[in-house]
């Protein structure tokens, strides 16, 4: 019965993750609304593990309540640091709420949170050489050199969470009204085009999952 349960656990959080990703994909943002269903959805797997698998229900939901209080502390932190958002830090409490109790253990956190951070660490600093290196465009000399106040520290800030987006590249559609909001908008004299400065968002969703199932590949063995 452990093992059957154990395996639902694990298609339930792949179903959730996909579902997550498409919307992340495709709208950039996971809707409150699935990250409710999510949560009820959450709540009725863990009713089921407790029914049918644990004798001693008491003892496994202090473990749950332990590790929910543990995902939302760092979770929150993440947040606060503005690494995740609101929507990522939710699922990753959801994930977290459905994993097979079995499996959930500290080292299994750690080791999610730390492969988690390296990763995004690692994306955002080949953002920067890109940044620095690789980008011909001049926009960032150009914004440097317009704005005589940055600071060496919010120059590296601006390579590494933000990228220009070519204006001449956003088309306009009959049915469709976009809303740009930028700190700046600079002229590249070298492509003779408007660029604006906007944040590089990733779809952390992606790396979320990624993170999980190899975190599960290497302490668990599913």
């Amino acid at each position: 019965m452990i093992s059957e349960i154990i395996y639902i656990e694990i298609c339930c959080i792949t179903i959730i993750f996909l579902v997550s990703l498409y919307s992340d994909l495709k709208y950039r943002i996971i809707p409150n609304k699935i990250i409710k269903r999510f949560f009820f959805f959450c709540l009725l797997i863990n009713f089921i593990e407790f029914l049918l698998v644990y004798d001693n229900i008491t003892l496994v939901f202090i473990r749950k309540i332990s590790f929910f209080c543990l995902i939302f502390l760092v979770s929150l932190l993440l947040f606060s640091l503005k690494i995740i958002g609101g929507s990522d830090g939710k699922l990753m409490i959801i994930i977290f709420l459905i994993h097979p109790v079995k499996f959930l253990n500290l080292n299994f956190v750690i080791s999610f949170f730390l492969l988690l951070s390296l990763l995004f660490c690692s994306i955002f600093f080949f953002n920067l050489l890109y940044n620095s290196f690789f980008n011909n465009s001049f926009s960032f000399e150009i914004l440097f050199t317009i704005n005589q106040n940055i600071s060496i520290l919010k120059q590296i800030y601006f390579k590494i969470f933000c990228n220009f987006t070519i204006l001449t590249k956003i088309y306009d559609y009959e049915d469709n009204k976009k809303i740009m909001v930028c700190s700046y908008i600079i002229y590249n004299i070298y492509k003779n085009r408007f660029q604006s400065l906007v944040q590089y968002r990733i779809p952390l969703v992606a790396i979320i999952m990624f993170s999980y199932y190899l975190v599960i590949f290497l302490n668990i063995g599913i």
